[in-house]
């Protein structure tokens, strides 16, 4: 007779045997990451870690698998080391991964010692671009701005995050170009960590720990969302690369065409994809003279409007002109155009050149040539379907 709940009296139970779980590589860099686990065991199991910065997915199943990835966080403290359990119906066990601080080089920033003939006198930044980068606008000597650069580290390089022209007068920087794609745009989120620029002295960029005491928000120019890798998104929060935009405008119109622009950034395909988008940002003080007011009391201009310049680039013949397609936008700074990006509010580069009174892309011509150069930024975005697909 069997035993109640038992087996018959014959027969001999199962022995339970323990879960095992081994971590390949247990000891891995300050950059975020995966790997796969491998997980045995007879039965159901259950996987959990010690720490938030270590994930599991899946964090349940049954028997065997190769296939439970193990996700961490970029760490930018100390080195930190947590286990991973898992757990079954005949026992536990553990295995632990230790993960290094993440190296961050000392990126290169152009400076006095980098260039002294084109330093003006007690400057702080270059009288005009040392560099060939597609997304920069002409730099022109003589017009009181200067030129500054910021870089990342990217991949194990050090490479550039973006660029700007500042004016001294008004406290804003007239435009800032970057390239974009998917690749550095990064993972992560918002720091907040709104700071001073470090390639300037404190009195000659505005105080911005708060937001200006009379206007609007502080608006980014390259947007946090752009550069979501901790040390380049830090970036996007100096001072140097916010203006006084309304404060609707910036959460509504503003915002839509900055999503907008990733999506172009991020699409793929063999002719529908984008190597690489080059982008200049910018805003236009034209006749304005209302001022804002920093955390320290100094008159910051108040922009009439605001620009997005765009170069999209594909490796391949068949797209655009050599590869090489542009589209432009220019707004009011203030809350007036609904929330959707249409064609009718693009316009064509040669046309917000002529708004601008500057070049932008100044450097394109040398890569295709002065007549592709003139067709790329006279065509008309509206007529191209590959803006609105």
């Amino acid at each position: 007779m069997a035993s109640c709940g038992g087996t018959s009296g014959n027969s001999k139970e199962e022995p339970l045997v323990p879960p095992t779980v081994s971590i390949k590589t247990q000891n891995v860099s300050g950059e975020a990451g995966s790997q796969f686990l491998s997980v045995s065991s007879t039965g159901n199991w259950t996987i959990v870690t010690s720490a938030p910065w270590l994930t599991v997915s899946p964090d349940t199943g049954s028997g065997n698998s190769n296939t439970v990835v193990l996700s961490y966080t970029e760490n930018t403290d100390a080195v930190r080391t947590a286990t991973v359990t898992i757990s079954s119906s005949g026992g536990s066990a553990t295995a632990s991964i230790t993960q290094n601080k993440l190296v961050v080089p000392v990126p290169p920033s152009p400076g006095p010692g980098d260039n002294p003939s084109q330093q003006e006198e007690n400057g702080y930044g270059f009288k005009t671009a040392p560099y060939k980068w597609l997304e920069l606008p002409e730099t022109i000597e003589g017009d009181e701005l200067e030129f500054f650069a910021h870089y990342m580290p990217l991949g194990g390089a050090t490479v550039r995050n973006y660029s700007f022209d500042w004016d001294y007068d008004n406290l804003v920087a007239p435009w800032v170009a970057y390239p974009l794609c998917s690749g550095n745009i990064g993972n992560g989120g918002r720091s907040d960590q709104w700071g001073l620029d470090p390639l300037l002295p404190d009195k000659k960029q505005p105080v911005l720990f708060k937001a200006y005491s009379n206007f609007g928000s502080r608006g980014h120019q390259i947007p946090s969302a752009d550069r979501l890798n901790r040390d380049a998104n830090i970036q996007t929060f100096y001072f140097t690369n916010m203006t006084p935009q309304d404060y609707d405008f910036n959460g509504g119109i503003w915002a839509v065409l900055e999503g907008k622009v990733r999506d172009w950034a991020r699409k793929t395909g063999a002719a529908t994809g984008t190597d690489t988008l080059y982008v200049v940002t910018g805003c236009y003080i034209g006749n304005s003279t209302r001022k804002a007011f920093d955390n320290n009391g100094k008159a910051v201009a108040v922009p009439e409007g605001y620009f997005k310049a765009l170069l999209r680039y594909k490796n391949s013949e068949s797209v655009g002109h050599k590869g090489f397609m542009a589209c432009a936008f220019y707004f009011e700074n203030e809350n007036k155009y609904g929330s959707k990006i249409t064609k009718e509010l693009s316009m064509s580069v040669a046309d917000l050149e002529k708004k601008l009174g500057y070049k932008l892309f100044v450097n394109l011509e040398a890569k295709v040539g002065a007549e592709t150069a003139k067709a790329i930024k006279e065509e008309n975005p509206a007529t191209v379907s590959w803006w609105w697909q």
